[in-house]
């Protein structure tokens, strides 16, 4: 069991190569290990992040706090921030929060997955499998070769790229009755749609407070009030159906058929249960 004194230095791991760091994270939060990133606020509380969950928004304005300049070139929230990251285990959590206040954000699974959808679903396509790793193979022999292990992946979970000119909706339906076979097998994919717990931990009781996604304005107003600085809370990243007529960009909570929600409360029931107890355990939070 870890014990922590409140000005020990945080625990957990650390990524300094954010390649293989990032890689190395994603591989076992896949196989089910429970991480959970943590950005200190000051030396008392902290924010951990769920992917989906307003993660864009919240880290631009975390770096603000740190005195990054989020204008600049090529300016990216999420690779900025994850040399930051704490990623503690569940008994890592839970000697932190015994001196940190932590907070995160909850999403409706069936959202977050829709949200991941938009935003990730065309990965799964063909061209866009073959063009990542084109991008990380030096030369033919080996994207073949990687081509090779990546096809014999997917048969071997009994799924397959689809077409690139499949129908988005009828991809995402898919994509909801085989995830957890699309989880197993494509590393981008997966953290965006593993379940919360993953990043959250089983336990409410290491949090302050559980936030619903309506509340992260509130939360960022109360950063601001509490800084004094000048942040710039513009939401990022957000997906805007109405904003795109690109199909894989639009898709939406409705389109998902009866089987598909059907799956996806199965596979996403431990999430409901951690809002369950959370609303049991924490009290609601106000802003001071």
């Amino acid at each position: 069991m870890v014990q922590l004194q409140a000005h020990d230095p945080l625990p957990g791991f650390r990524v300094v190569d954010h390649q293989r760091g990032w890689a190395q994270i994603q591989l076992q939060m896949r196989e089910g290990q429970t991480l959970s990133p943590l950005l200190p606020l000051g030396g008392d509380a902290g924010l951990v992040w769920v992917p989906k969950n307003g993660c864009s928004t919240l880290k631009r304005v975390w770096l603000q706090l740190q005195g990054a300049d989020c204008q600049q070139p090529g300016f990216h929230p999420h690779s900025a921030a994850l040399p930051s990251a704490y990623w503690l285990n569940p008994d890592e959590l839970r000697a932190v929060s015994e001196h940190r206040s932590l907070v995160a954000i909850w999403r409706d699974p069936i959202d977050r997955f829709v949200s991941a959808c938009r935003s990730h679903l065309v990965e799964l396509t063909t061209a866009a499998v073959h063009a990542k790793l084109r991008s990380s193979c030096p030369d033919q022999s080996s994207f073949e070769n990687a081509l090779r292990f990546h096809d014999e992946l997917f048969a071997g979970h009994g799924v397959g790229s689809f077409a690139d000119d499949a129908d988005p909706v009828d991809v995402m339906n898919q994509a909801a009755l085989q995830l957890p076979a699309w989880i197993a097998c494509h590393i981008d994919w997966s953290h965006h749609t593993i379940a919360q717990i993953s990043f959250l931990g089983g336990d409410p009781r290491c949090y302050r407070t559980i936030l619903g996604m309506e509340q992260i304005d509130a939360l960022l107003a109360h950063w601001a009030k509490e800084s004094g600085l000048p942040l710039d809370l513009t939401p990022q990243h957000v997906s805007r159906e109405e904003a795109t007529k690109n199909p894989w960009r639009s898709l939406r909570r409705d389109q998902l058929s009866r089987e598909a929600l059907a799956a996806l409360e199965r596979f996403y029931a431990a999430d409901w249960a951690f809002l369950e107890l959370a609303q049991q355990q924490l009290g609601a939070w106000q802003a001071a």
